[in-house]
């Protein structure tokens, strides 16, 4: 799967999560799943990364 992809599908999950939690943002799921998107993203704008 492309990393544009799984940062997109990572949004969604994320965005669920919140959603489920209430929207607190310090809920352990939601802090897991936006640590996940976060790292999804650095990978993105590493040099060389397949984004598209």
């Amino acid at each position: 799967m492309e990393l544009q992809e799984q940062i997109y599908q990572m949004k969604r999950e994320l965005l669920q999560i919140a959603e489920r939690n209430r929207m607190n943002l310090l809920h352990p799921e939601v802090i897991r799943a936006s640590q996940e998107l976060d790292t999804l993203i650095v990978k993105s704008m590493r040099p060389g990364a397949k984004t598209a």
